[in-house]
């Protein structure tokens, strides 16, 4: 990677409203020390020791002299100001990442360290907009068949009898979570709040800023209604859940609801938000996630509608998910949502330039699941329906703990790569990935026989 290639494209759009020396926050991310020896996978539970053999004191030497080389070359290209450029750890030291200020003229200062690997701007982040929809019908369907209509099109049932996703902890990065509901009772087993500035702030009572959060750890884990619907894919996986989109989030929040998870012995990560700008630079961090700590990040795709797409769900590396939604016409029928968003992107330099994305679909329409108490006409509400691919993202973080929790020691490349190679495309595999469909519907029973083959 050259130097020019380090900065991201994002910053200018990022510093469009900045004079030449308006400073603005950007994340840095340096080189790690190699780590030798240790399992791919988060959910071995030897986090510890994985934690250990990253914050070595090689990393804080290496962290040290990104900021001292810095300063010193953003004062050769013409910093005047007798305060220096601010720079600070981000993530308590579990990421190889840095916040620092920068101007026009000093982003070259960095991109030109051998130790740094990219620079990206702190962007906002924000939620991937869900709607609210009322499908009368539909719930009088799933409350005689006792399952939501996204399980039963999965065939998630004939899985139960195999696992639940019984130890696999799962970290839902959105906007919290109403611990309190009955049909996520035992399920929640740690909480926190990332503030804007980045801060960690503890609840003793787990709270959702909004309903989305709780809708999403409803479709992951979430046990049965009060008229007996089965609503989550996992009922027996362990949430994690950190609220990171609260108030003015940038990446920063984000970073630090990433570290915290992984400090909690995250084994997926759902994450369906997007950022305000593009961002192929995130890759970095997926790279992260995945190489360093074996952990499975689940991605929405965005709701922009086919042509578009959201960061992060369009980074080439990320395991990024579509929505499909039951047809009207016909009860087994479905189709790609018409929000849901899909694109062809290019890539330079990376294994595969010309990348499709969603990677795979899975149900995200007319999803039933649990959110926070809400009054209504009607009396109160405990539960709705959504649309939008933030629905479908959690199915395939719950059909990923399924398989984890079947097989123990399967590395998180190949969970990948069996969802993706048993989706089922509407056109046959030939036109296999697409930008609509991506790989396909994935098919959860087929994948487990793949993985156990």
């Amino acid at each position: 990677m050259n130097n020019k290639t380090k900065i991201s494209p994002a910053f200018e759009p990022f510093l469009a409203e900045s004079g030449e020396d308006g400073k603005r926050d950007a994340i840095v991310i340096y080189k790690t020390p190699p780590l030798e020896g240790l399992p791919l996978r988060g959910r071995l539970r030897e986090l510890k020791r994985r934690l250990d053999a990253v914050q070595v004191a090689e990393q804080k030497v290496i962290e040290a002299k990104v900021f001292k080389t810095y300063q010193e070359n953003a004062r050769d290209l013409g910093y005047r100001e007798e305060k220096p450029l601010a720079t600070s750890s981000v993530a308590s030291g579990t990421l190889p990442i840095a916040e620092v200020e920068v101007t026009r003229q000093t982003l070259s200062a960095l991109s030109a360290q051998d130790d740094v690997v990219a620079v990206i701007p702190n962007q906002k982040i924000h939620l991937i907009q869900p709607k609210r929809v009322d499908y009368a019908e539909l719930q009088t369907t799933e409350k005689e068949t006792g399952i939501t209509w996204g399980l039963n099109k999965l065939e998630i049932p004939k899985i139960w009898g195999t696992t639940k996703g019984q130890d696999i902890n799962i970290a839902v990065l959105d906007t919290g979570v109403y611990g309190e509901h009955p049909a996520l009772a035992n399920r929640v087993k740690d909480f926190v709040i990332i503030d804007p500035l980045g801060r960690r702030i503890t609840a003793n009572r787990f709270f959702d800023a909004g309903q989305h959060g709780t809708h999403v750890c409803g479709t992951v884990a979430g046990g049965k209604t009060d008229t007996g619907v089965s609503i989550g894919v996992a009922p027996e996986a362990n949430l994690l859940v950190a609220g990171v989109l609260i108030g003015n989030a940038t990446l920063k929040t984000l970073f630090e609801g990433m570290a915290w998870a992984i400090e909690q012995g995250a084994d997926i990560i759902n994450m369906s938000l997007g950022f305000d700008y593009y961002e192929p630079l995130f890759g970095e961090f997926m790279e992260i996630l995945v190489n360093t700590y074996g952990i499975l990040p689940v991605v929405a795709v965005g709701n922009e509608n086919h042509g578009n797409t959201s960061s992060p769900g369009n980074v080439y590396n990320a395991f990024s998910v579509g929505a499909v939604e039951k047809l009207p016409i016909s009860g087994d029928e479905i189709d790609v949502s018409f929000f849901s968003s899909g694109a062809s992107l290019t890539f330079p330099g990376q294994p595969n330039a010309l990348i499709h994305k969603p990677d795979v679909v899975a149900p995200g329409a007319q999803v039933y699941s649990c959110i926070p108490p809400q009054q209504s006409i009607s009396g109160t509400l405990e539960y709705t329906y959504m649309d939008g691919t933030s629905m479908a993202t959690p199915h395939v973080a719950g059909v990923a703990a399924l398989l984890m929790a079947a097989e123990p020691t399967a590395p998180v490349e190949d969970i990948i790569e069996v969802l993706k190679e048993t989706a089922k495309h509407p056109q046959g595999s030939d036109l296999r990935p697409d930008n609509r469909w991506g790989y396909g519907l994935i098919q959860p029973v087929a994948a487990l026989e793949a993985l156990r083959s």
